[in-house]
């Protein structure tokens, strides 16, 4: 007799550890079914809070519940589809109108097919450069780093190859239009080159929303159609051997809102060193613009340590030198002490 994916699915989840990252659900007869998670709760300031003397908070920084299926066609070819959804991290849950306690978002769904040619999907994904970066930053790297101007997308076809000798990936953002004006278009391109204990890879990333508005100089009840692109690249050197990590990146930007354009120049410096149970960090990170108000620095410490195999318990201070939206010049300290669990 056969047995349903539910009558295996409750026991498995009623049973399972916390020595994977992911628990199996089922994996029989060529299909597998997996499933993740994570509850992660801080209590956090970041220095620009800091900065506008605002008060530390107990924060939800992530509630992720993850479910993946694979079946395989054939022995070159796997079909695979997955539902991601963010629970709890939001301010409000606006189905309740109760506060603070947060809704549930489907921030991922989508389906491909996978094999020796690599893996295509299509659907609600991350881009691949929300990779991109070598920080050991666990939360305060705020002001100053790579930043791509958008990752969450809804329309999105990637492609990925993982082979022996490098990595590499595509990937491109339907844009739709409204009143002939589109949103959200992405063009992105990856590549890694691992050799030993060491790997150079790099991002690009080109972004365009024609829709993209602020509040109007004229009248600020009402939103003012300026557009946003952005084209950008970052080049990545990292070493890791055993407890030894250290990273460094070159990246530039082009940044467009209202036909005004903005270039960024960013350097970052990271590294990090295991010992037992616990994993030090330190970094450094520097924006420079042709506006003053685009410089941004950022140093950061942290040290976490290992409670379990899924989890952890950390804390972390940032120094950070940088303009707030008034376009005055602050620095302040930012502090969070967190704990998270994984499955």
């Amino acid at each position: 007799m056969k047995k349903t994916l539910l009558a295996l699915t409750v026991p498995a989840l009623l049973v399972a550890g916390s020595a994977s990252a992911a628990v199996s659900l089922y994996d029989q007869d060529g299909t597998q079914v997996t499933m993740s998670g994570a509850a992660e709760v801080q209590y956090h300031l970041k220095a620009e809070e800091a900065a506008a003397d605002q008060d530390a908070k107990i924060r939800i920084d992530d509630g992720d519940l993850a479910l993946r299926v694979q079946h395989e066609v054939n022995a070159n070819l796997y079909a695979l589809g997955a539902i991601e959804l963010a629970i709890g991290e939001g301010k409000d849950n606006k189905g309740s109108g109760a506060t603070g306690t947060g809704d549930v978002i489907n921030d991922g769904l989508y389906v491909g097919l996978g094999g020796n040619f690599g893996e295509i999907t299509f659907g609600r994904q991350l881009a691949i450069i929300d990779d991109a970066g070598v920080g050991v930053d666990i939360e305060l790297k705020d002001t100053a780093g790579v930043s791509y101007e958008d990752t969450d997308m809804d329309q999105y076809i990637k492609y990925r190859f993982n082979g022996e000798k490098f990595w590499a990936g595509l990937g491109y953002n339907i844009a739709q239009k409204t009143d002939g004006k589109k949103n959200d278009e992405l063009l992105e391109v990856a590549a890694g080159v691992p050799f030993g204990d060491f790997e150079v890879r790099g991002y690009f990333g080109a972004y365009e929303n024609e829709q993209y508005s602020i509040k109007n100089p004229a009248d600020e009840s009402k939103q003012l159609i300026v557009g946003k692109e952005q084209t950008a690249w970052d080049l990545e050197f990292v070493y890791a051997a055993g407890p030894i990590y250290v990273g460094a990146l070159y990246g530039q930007s082009k940044n467009t809102i209202n036909s005004v354009d903005t270039d960024i120049q960013t350097w970052e410096l990271a590294g990090s060193y295991t010992l037992d149970k616990n994993t030090f960090g330190l970094g450094y990170a520097q924006n420079s613009g042709d506006a003053k108000t685009d410089d941004a620095m950022n140093i950061y410490a942290n040290v976490a340590h290992q409670l379990t195999v899924n989890t952890r318990a950390y804390v972390e201070v940032s120094y950070e030198d940088f303009y707030n939206k008034a376009g005055q010049s602050k620095d302040d300290i930012g502090y969070v002490v967190g704990m998270e669990v994984k499955f």
